[in-house]
């Protein structure tokens, strides 16, 4: 980590788990939970344990690395450490189209709900959106932990209320009715969800403006990770408790239809202005990690023009062309304007990022983990020097990648 790299750490503890819970909530749960329940009928909570359990098996490879090299480039310097810098440079442009295709998907949702509450023509709804989140990125690192705090608590508290109002109809369903494609409809719901875990990459590289990121960070991924699959697995059984999987995939505003069951339209209404939250914090969680790797990239790399995206505004404390480039290119996928075809693009990047990432750890622990000091966290359970739970993490991430391809295909 470059000492004097000009980044401002200000976050603590308590703000990297709520980045790391915002990350995710807001894509998996507002986003993406309906065409999920199409996939997975009222198996829908399976579907979103086995996305989780995959990524916090892949969580433990990013809190080693991380608790090794806490560095702005995230999987770019975990992979740099692992395969050299060559590869890491051509991996960096997966790593940027993984941190652009994911919130161009959530500023697509973000514009669904907003057309729930007022009459706006799509790409005005979803480009505005993008831009605010990265004025709010350009202003400082404590604008937006603190505009992410108050909304991950608004996105919590929200979910909680759908728990709360559903609560009384748990039990109803038959929660193992699988929908038309049977039990590898799970599979595949699992896969369309996956993409909403880049909030991991996200939250590692927050490192330089995080307070003592060695040891933070790998609790902050872990602690995020538990809270996610428990908020997941909640509103997954709550939500085929009060409609059917069917109606779920077809409602404009799943989470909003299932209070509008029970708590009625104010509620359902009060709702969407939580998803706006949700989803809005998740593009800005997506944007600062992207504009972080652009900056870590060229600061590494001597590249004509790239290099320009190393400078910080020394007033923010951020790498504000980085900043302004990343929200342009967000706006050119987010006008694509459909969901599942964004959401499964996106997926791609995550697959492959989390895959490289599982491989370079194994690859790093045989060639160089003995010539390092050791980390203050390091994955247990080992079969010699390779960590257990990224083989793990490996297959199930290979398996979830192709039922992603099955999805674009069909």
């Amino acid at each position: 980590m470059s000492e004097n790299s000009g980044l401002k750490q200000t976050l603590s503890l308590f703000d990297l788990i709520l980045f790391g819970v915002g990350g995710v909530v807001g894509a998996g749960i507002y986003a993406i939970i309906g065409e999920a329940a199409a996939f997975s009928g009222n198996l829908l909570w399976a579907s979103f344990l086995i996305a989780a359990v995959v990524a916090l098996l892949t969580s433990l490879s990013y809190a080693e690395f991380v608790s090794r090299y806490p560095d702005a480039g995230g999987s770019f310097e975990f992979v740099k450490r692992a395969f050299g810098p060559r590869f890491a440079l051509v991996l960096s442009v997966v790593m940027f189209l993984t941190g652009v295709v994911a919130p161009a998907a959530i500023a697509i949702s973000f514009s669904e709900y907003l057309s729930r509450l007022i009459e706006i023509p799509g790409w005005i709804s979803t480009t505005g959106i993008v831009v605010l989140m990265v004025m709010v990125n350009a202003f400082g690192m404590r604008q937006s932990s603190l505009f992410n705090n108050f909304a991950t608590i608004v996105t919590i508290i929200g979910l909680g209320a759908v728990i709360l109002f559903a609560a009384p109809s748990v039990g109803e369903a038959n929660y193992f009715e699988p929908a038309e494609l049977g039990y590898i409809g799970v599979l595949s719901g699992g896969a369309l969800i996956f993409f909403s875990y880049v909030g991991f990459e996200d939250l590692v590289k927050m490192a330089e403006e995080a307070k003592e990121p060695r040891k933070n960070l790998p609790k902050a991924l872990i602690i995020s990770g538990l809270i996610v699959l428990m908020l997941y697995l909640l509103i997954a059984v709550c939500a085929v408790s009060v409609m059917s999987a069917e109606e779920l995939a077809k409602a404009d505003g799943p989470l909003a239809a299932v209070m509008r069951e029970t708590g009625g339209e104010t509620w359902a209404t009060i709702l969407i202005g939580v998803a706006l939250f949700a989803t809005s914090k998740t593009i800005l969680s997506n944007t600062i990690s992207t504009s972080r790797l652009m900056f870590d990239v060229a600061r590494d790399n001597d590249i004509p023009y790239i290099n320009h995206f190393e400078k910080v505004d020394k007033g923010s404390g951020t790498p504000r062309s980085a900043i302004f480039l990343v929200g342009i290119v967000v706006i050119i996928f987010a006008l694509i304007g459909d969901l599942k075809i964004v959401a499964s693009l996106s997926n791609i990047f995550v697959f492959t990022l989390f895959i490289i990432v599982n491989i370079a750890l194994i690859r790093y622990r045989l060639k160089y983990a003995e010539e390092s000091a050791k980390p203050a966290f390091q994955v247990p359970i080992n079969i010699g020097k390779v960590p257990f739970p990224t083989i793990l993490a490996l297959i199930g991430l290979i398996l979830l990648f192709g039922f992603n391809i099955g999805n674009m295909l069909g």
